[in-house]
Order: C-alpha cells, then sequence, then structure tokens
C-alpha cells in the first residue's frame, strides 16, 4: 500500500493515460454492416434480444439500422445472418454525446422486389 502511494507521489500520475492500441482477437466489440447483400428475411431482428436491429420497408428498398445504445454485444444477429451482413469487429470505442449517433443505418440495401422474389402477390 504504501509503495503505491509513494510511486503516485513521486510519479505525481494516479492512473495511466496510454489507450489499448488494439482490443484482443476474442474480444466482442460492436456489430457492423460488411456487405449490401441483406435478403431482408429479418431473421437478425427477430433473433436480437434487446431489439437493437430494425429493418424499416418502402416501396423501393429497405433499410437496415442498428443501435448501439440498445446492443448488448452478444453476437447473435452474426451467428443467424445467413449472408454475413453483420459481423462482430473489435472495435471499443464508441464514446459520444448524442444518442443519435449510436445508430447505424444501412444504405438502401435491396430492391423490395427480394422480399416479393418467387412469391405470388
Amino acid at each position: 500500500m504504501f509503495d503505491l502511494i509513494r510511486n503516485i507521489w513521486r510519479t505525481k500520475t494516479i492512473t495511466k493515460t496510454e489507450l489499448f492500441t488494439e482490443a484482443p482477437k476474442r474480444f466482442r466489440g460492436n456489430p457492423t454492416f460488411t456487405s449490401n447483400e441483406c435478403t431482408g428475411c429479418q431473421i437478425c431482428a427477430a433473433s436480437c434480444p434487446s431489439g437493437a436491429i430494425a429493418f424499416q420497408q418502402d416501396d423501393e428498398s429497405i433499410t437496415l439500422s442498428l443501435s448501439y445504445a440498445r446492443c448488448i454485444f452478444c453476437g447473435v444477429c452474426t451467428e443467424v445472418c445467413e449472408t454475413a451482413t453483420i459481423q462482430m469487429t473489435n472495435e471499443y470505442r464508441l464514446a459520444t454525446k448524442h444518442e443519435n449517433e449510436l445508430t447505424v443505418t444501412s444504405q438502401q440495401i435491396k430492391l423490395a422486389k427480394l422480399l416479393t422474389a418467387g412469391k405470388e402477390v
């Protein structure tokens, strides 16, 4: 205990200011969209325990959004995604001042025709 106090007194440093340069390989960071190959099956949204994944469909396109504010980084979405559109990264820096910056939206993924392909309308 005295060694610790003596080091703090001598160096005037209480905590280290060095950031990690890279997270460990097995570290489960934030999920991200790696491709636009989503077919709109919505299995990832259905399997997400926190409801962080949402699909919005209009006449011509599907928008997939993921909220890091709600995500618990469990990795279930990446396990069930058939097209590997969602992948886990080892990125751990997610701090922000505004909650709306924690929502990632993929660009217009696919035409809505993919959802109705092979189905009679």
